[in-house]
């Protein structure tokens, strides 16, 4: 009896150890973000071409494209501490992400945004080892950031709600303001460096980036709601004056 207790609980104490170490290896490797608030309809697509509403809780992964609904805010969170607050009518692919605490060295975070509007916060992937790391593709340029807020407009004829200061629609393009660090845009006809507080635009991949005055750049804004939670160093920086119109990109 006393040899086959001792079996026993040998093979319970196997099961917890090997039940540990899953979930340790699954805490150090992570791949997925999570919905973090949706004010109105935020889908995703798979590579195949299934739908599936989602709400705060739910989880995004690599292959899925995030589309948010007319008059719609997302945001998502992922497990470097990153985050991607979405503007209504967007839509934003995870092309990759993988972080694991104890690799750097594997970081990948991999996006893309086909239509619409965003404001990032970086994480802690493109900080802790290879800058490349972390990307933003578009049909203009690529966004690689050095620890960054800053906010991507994407407009393809479909910015003329949009204010400016001539009162004319935005120029097709992709269009960049940095609140904090710095972004990189790269396409194939060269690359520019923008730095907090500077706005850009890129007409096209043929088109070589391009800093803008102050007074033409066009700053992403989220509402607050929406933003609550981030880091407090950057909510300062996300917050909207009560007066203003917290659903409008405003001309700064």
């Amino acid at each position: 009896m006393d040899i086959l207790f001792r079996q026993h609980t040998i093979r319970i104490f196997s099961l917890l150890w090997l039940f540990v170490g899953a979930f340790a290896l699954a805490a150090a490797a992570a791949e997925n973000g999570v919905v973090v608030n949706v004010t109105g309809s935020l889908i995703a697509k798979s590579a195949e071409g299934a739908l599936r509403a989602l709400t705060p809780k739910a989880t995004v992964a690599a292959g899925e494209t995030l589309i948010t609904g007319r008059d719609s805010y997302a945001r998502v969170k992922f497990p470097d501490g990153a985050e991607i607050s979405l503007r209504p009518d967007s839509h934003f692919k995870i092309l990759s992400f993988y972080f694991d605490a104890q690799q750097p060295e594997k970081d990948n975070a991999g996006f893309s945004l086909l239509k619409g509007s965003l404001r990032a916060l970086s994480g802690l992937v493109g900080k802790r080892g290879d800058p490349d790391a972390y990307q933003i593709k578009t049909q203009a340029a690529t966004a690689g950031i050095r620890g960054t807020n800053f906010g991507l407009l994407l407009c393809q004829g479909d910015c003329a709600h949009i204010p400016t200061p001539s009162g004319a629609p935005p120029e097709n393009g992709l269009h960049t303001d940095v609140e904090e660090g710095t972004v990189i845009l790269k396409n194939a006809a060269g690359s520019q460096l923008v730095h907090a507080g500077e706005f850009s635009h890129v007409k096209d991949a043929q088109t070589a980036p391009l800093l803008l005055p102050k007074e033409q750049g066009i700053k992403i804004e989220i509402p607050p709601h929406i933003t609550a939670g981030w880091a407090k160093a950057n909510q300062d920086s996300s917050r909207e004056s009560p007066a203003a119109k917290a659903l409008e990109c405003q001309p700064r």
